[in-house]
């Protein structure tokens, strides 16, 4: 199990409305401490969580006062208990008070795992963030300041983090709410691939998540945003400058002749319910290279993803090396130890050597979507793959999207006449790990999606269409 997938997991159990951050490096945890900067990128898809990346800095660093330190008051909370048990499905017992916490997780049987962790949450209030940003001024000259806005970084504080009480174990454990193939594939597999046990040692006060205010800076004046979203930027005129990067994408989808959708101006939209009905252009414009590759790169890339799949850890840093790699227009330097995925990173490269920016953006917006997904689902990804029915997948997928998700829960119909039997099981038990809960109604099958399943249904799907792109 990575730290990355664990940590996702306790933020996703702790905060079901998806406000708290999981923190994707064990290395990097003290970074993500209350008053720490970090930074965001603008142009995510709208279906990916956010991603906040460490500076190096806190706040007091870019602000002129020098007596406010001693102000910063971090503070502890009080306790909560908290209990889960996995059991073929996931129920919760919650008591106490709502800042401090103690989780366990049980399985039962052979694919059983125990995790229990002791947390707390540490915090700097409101008034103390707004009484420090009052008395002082941005360092305009600071370099971190120079680079986010030379780069287009929004710049956020983090607010609030979960810190780990006392060292503890997190085991891999099943995740599972009484979904009909979810347990059936469970007991279809128990005896499988899953008998490997994997574990990872947290140490005390490792900090496991962390929520965030975005800044707002004007000339060297600095404020928070109580209330933000993909408009709001941190430095002025930051907006126009994004508009610059979208013409360069829009650009490229010409060049492969795909048209944008009527009445959109830029890459990707600004309102989540617009772009969830536009899915379908989305992926065509964000997968346009892979429709341009010879059968044989098809190949190679494949073999590539698949490989990277298999390990969560070279997933995620493959993510962040060309986001890095794009942002400098610069080579991209991958240690990954399997000849797979070399491959595939050479590829990237035209005969000079020179990234091909176009092609390292469809490769990153494929990365994004699998990351996105649990450990569970890549495996049954990577399977689903070897069974050559991934383009049945994505045609159920996107016939589940169709339905209107809105504000509540709501049921509908679902059509599997072309995935029967095992391979039915396995794309099911992918779906439900997406929040779409489906049972048997007399001699029907109904769904029932949950509102926030939608962008998590919507990575799936762009993982099977680039997938179904890529597969002979």
């Amino acid at each position: 199990m990575s730290f990355y997938k664990a940590t996702k997991s306790l933020a996703e159990q702790l905060d079901p409305k998806g406000e708290l951050i999981a923190v994707d490096s064990i290395v990097d945890q003290n970074n993500f401490r209350p008053l720490c900067l970090v930074h965001s990128r603008s142009n995510n898809p709208w279906w990916k969580k956010h991603r906040f990346y460490k500076t190096g800095y806190k706040l007091c660093d870019v602000l002129s006062v020098e007596d406010h330190a001693a102000q910063m008051d971090v503070q502890d909370s009080t306790s909560i208990h908290i209990v889960n048990q996995v059991d073929g499905t996931l129920e919760g017992d919650i008591g106490g008070q709502v800042e401090s916490a103690a989780v366990e997780v049980k399985g039962a049987a052979s694919q059983s795992h125990e995790r229990s962790v002791k947390v707390k949450k540490i915090y700097v209030s409101a008034e103390v963030l707004d009484s420090i940003i009052r008395k002082g001024k941005i360092r305009m000259g600071h370099e971190l300041i120079k680079q986010s806005k030379e780069f287009q970084r929004n710049l956020h504080v983090i607010t609030e983090a979960i810190e780990v009480v006392e060292e503890t174990q997190f085991d891999e454990s099943s995740k599972a709410e009484g979904g009909l193939f979810y347990e059936a594939w469970i007991k279809m597999r128990v005896k499988g691939t899953r008998g490997t046990k994997k574990a990872i040692l947290i140490p005390k006060n490792c900090i496991l998540a962390f929520t965030v205010k975005q800044l707002r800076i004007q000339g060297n004046l600095a404020g928070v945003y109580l209330y933000s979203n993909k408009k709001t930027r941190t430095f002025d005129g930051l907006q126009a400058d994004t508009a610059s990067v979208e013409c360069s994408r829009i650009a490229r989808m010409k060049r492969a002749g795909i048209k944008q959708a009527e009445g959109h101006s830029g890459y990707r939209k600004d309102v989540c319910d617009v772009e969830s009905r536009n899915l379908e252009e989305e992926v065509k414009q964000g997968y346009a290279e892979f429709s341009l590759l010879s059968t044989n790169l098809r190949g190679k890339f494949l073999k590539g993803f698949l490989g990277i799949i298999r390990d969560s850890d070279l997933l995620l840093q493959l993510e962040d090396q060309l986001e890095q790699a794009i942002d400098k227009n610069d080579q991209l330097k991958l240690k990954a130890g399997k000849p797979e995925v070399q491959g595939l990173v050479g590829n990237l490269h035209d005969s000079n050597g020179v990234l091909i920016t176009s092609l390292a953006e469809t490769v990153l917006y494929f990365l994004q979507a699998l990351n996105e997904l649990a450990e569970f689902q890549l495996m049954l990804l990577a399977e689903s793959v070897e069974k050559k029915i991934v383009s049945q997948q994505r045609t159920l997928v996107k016939s589940i999207l169709d339905n209107d998700f809105g504000n509540n829960e709501k049921s509908f119909p679902i059509d599997t006449q072309r995935l029967t039997g095992k391979d039915l099981t396995l794309t099911g038990a992918m779906i439900e790990l997406s929040g779409v809960t489906m049972k048997k109604v007399e001699s029907k099958l109904v769904g029932t999606g949950k509102p926030l399943a939608s962008k998590a249904l919507s990575a799936l799907y762009v993982a099977l269409y680039g997938f179904s792109l890529l597969c002979p």
